[in-house]
This record gives C-alpha cells, structure tokens and sequence, in this order.
C-alpha cells in the first residue's frame, strides 16, 4: 500500500490526462473498433512508460547540510550552508529545494563539472529565540515531458538552538555575598572558620577549642565561639504563569534567569533554577542547570505554561535547598501584595531579591518589607539594580 501511494504521488495533472487517454483510446478500439484509440492510448503508454527513469535510478546530485554555528544567542549571525556535489556524469539538478522552518528556500545551481561541489548559504532567522529546523534539503526530479515527478530527499535536517540574549555581571554580582566563607549568620557554634568572641568552658566542650593564653590569662578555661557560615549558594525562581508578563516580559525574564545563572556558575557558587509548579500543591519544577550550554538550551525551549505564578513558585521551592540567596523573576503585571506574598514565602535567613522583567520602564528599585524589588526594562539594566540593592 505504501509503494501505489508512492507511485500515484508521483503522477502530474498532466500524467493522469495520459493515462485516461490510455484508458479510454483502450475502451473506443475494443467497443468501437476505432484504430485511432488504440493509437492514441500506445502512444500515451509510451510516453509514460519513457517518463518512469528520469525519476528512479542513481542520484542526480549529492548534498550535506551545515550550519555556521549550533547555538546563537539571539541577533547573531546565522547561516545555513548547503553543499552540493555531482559524483557522476548524470546531469545534476538547477536547483535544490532546503526547507526551513516550514518556509521553502529555492538555491539556484549552476552546472557543475563531475566531480565538483559548490557552496550556497542561506541566512537563518535569529530575532526570536528557540528552535529553528533546517533541512532537509530535496531535488525535484521530473521527465521532459512533465508526466512524473518524485521529490527526493538529499540530506536530512539539522537544528539551530537560538538562546535567549545575556549580559555579563560583575564578579560576585550574581550571589550578591562576596565574603570569602559565606554569609555570617547571626547564631553561634563551636565549629566553624569565623572567629567570634570567647565563653567559659563547659562540660563536653572540645578542649580542641580551648584558647590557653587567655584561660592562663584569666585563671578559668576559655574556649572560642565562632559564627556559623553559610555558602552563598543561589536560587533562582521563575514564573511561568503566562499573566503575569505583558510583550516581551517573558523574553526578557529569561535572558535575566541566564544572565544571573551564568554569574552565579562563573562564580562557583551553587546554583539551582526552577519554574511554577504544575499543580497547586506540586513541587517546583527544576530547569537543567548542570553547564552553562544546558542551561541556555533549556531556556530556549521555555514558555509559559503552568496555572502557578510566582507565590506559588516561591512556596514550592522552599524544598530546593536554596542557601543564602534567593532570585524570583516574574514580569510586569504581578501587584504588589503577590509580591510581598512570595519574598515571604521564602525560608528565614534567606536574602530574597524579586526582580520584575517589564520591557521598556525605567530601571527602579524600592523595598517590599524585608525584599529588595528591582524593576528592569531592559537586560543592560540588571547590573545596576544589583549594584543598589547591594549598597542598601
């Protein structure tokens, strides 16, 4: 079944007038006993049966598919570029159909010495990011007299991933803490690198910790106390409830998820990144942040897509380990009250900085209780917002 689907796709308009005239000159010769329908449907017959070759049988032309890079923040430059070779003296196509993401682009080949190659280039869309499908790249191949054609397949496809736009940050800017253990906490501990203060001896203290000089000092046994350090390890939380943004909120929410992810992986600090839950009472759902290619492939692909915004994200990810820092990115439409309720929701200790991606306002900054809101209208103005929220 698959083969006669095949071969009736290959019959042109003009195939089938053959073929009917085969029929009927058939039907008149043997009803009618007319010599001029059986001429007619031989000659029709004979012109069909010499079509069949031209479309089967070796390769008129050989190609391959490259690109001039597989991933391209968005803006770059990108090519496509299609090699077509004639590895025999059987008459090569005068053109080669390449498909790109759905649109046919029509690459003119001149003749080509058997042997030879050339090469044509083909500029590939960047302006939105995401995944753009190039190939395959096909030939028509048809007979002179227009009965048949078939489209064959030369190369196969190939993807060009198309990353969200980022900026570099300042060393540090990316975990805000620049201490060289980690963020002193307020509690104390008998166990830590940050020297604090020094307390009388009690029963089943370490005499590890016991400070000499001053016991001898003071005549009583002295031992150090030290503040408890933690790693400034990053959290970034990320809407994706599709309200919450206007335009191109959600775009630029993603280039500030990569710019802030890369600081924080060029900082060495640990990172983990995640989205709105599915569900109301869900788990918040991890996006790969293991290298920094992963990291922008995965929000290449992102989009709004949960019930959840960032309140429920926030709530979510108090399960995900989040250290010292906490990021929650949403867009513009989000009121302040869901804000506050969000900052809030995130564990005690934890500095929560909610950054509101709203494409063309001014860059801002203001307080919500105990967190720092930046406004950011454009990516270049993340590293300012930062720089504020650092000098409060």
């Amino acid at each position: 079944m698959p083969t006669l689907r095949a071969a009736l796709s290959a019959i042109t308009p003009w195939g089938w007038t053959l073929l009917v005239t085969v029929a009927a000159g058939l039907v008149l010769a043997g009803a009618l006993g007319w010599a001029e329908g059986l001429v007619a449907a031989v000659a029709a017959a004979v012109v069909l049966l010499a079509a069949v070759p031209w479309i089967i049988g070796e390769r008129w032309a050989r190609a391959r598919i490259g690109l001039s890079a597989e991933r391209v923040p968005v803006g770059a430059d990108a090519l496509a570029l299609v090699e077509v070779s004639r590895p025999t003296r059987a008459a090569t196509p005068s053109q080669v159909d390449l498909d790109v993401g759905g649109v046919e682009a029509v690459l003119e080949i001149p003749p080509i010495e058997v042997g030879g190659r050339l090469v044509r280039s083909v500029p590939l869309d960047t302006s939105r990011r995401g995944l753009r499908t190039v190939g395959p790249a096909t030939i028509m191949r048809t007979d002179p007299f227009g009965a048949l054609e078939r489209r064959h397949r030369l190369t196969e496809s190939r993807t060009l991933v198309v990353h969200p736009r980022v900026v570099r940050l300042p060393g540090g800017a990316g975990g805000i803490v620049r201490d060289l253990d980690g963020e002193a906490a307020a509690e104390r501990t008998a166990d830590d690198v940050s020297f604090h203060s020094l307390r009388e001896y009690s029963p089943g203290d370490d005499r590890r910790l016991v400070h000499w000089r001053s016991s001898a000092k003071h005549g009583t046994l002295l031992v150090r106390q030290f503040e408890p350090s933690r790693r400034a390890d990053t959290l970034i939380v990320l809407s994706t409830r599709a309200d919450e943004y206007d335009g191109d909120d959600f775009e630029l929410a993603l280039s500030l998820v990569g710019t802030l992810g890369l600081a924080a992986m060029t900082d060495r600090r640990r990172l983990r990144i995640v989205e709105s839950p599915g569900t109301e009472r869900g788990e918040a759902q991890a996006v790969d942040a293991a290298t920094r290619e992963r990291l922008l492939d995965a929000l290449a692909v992102l989009e709004p897509r949960h019930e959840h915004g960032i309140a429920a994200a926030a709530r979510a990810s108090r399960g995900a380990a989040p250290g010292s820092l906490a990021w929650l990115i949403t867009g513009s439409t989000v009121p302040p009250r869901t804000l506050r309720t969000a900052a809030n929701g995130m564990p005690a200790g934890v500095v929560s900085v909610v950054v509101r991606a709203a494409v063309g306002a001014l860059p801002s900054r203001s307080r919500l209780g105990d967190a720092d809101v930046v406004t950011v209208g454009a990516i270049e103005d993340l590293s300012r917002g930062i720089g504020q929220s650092r000098q409060r």
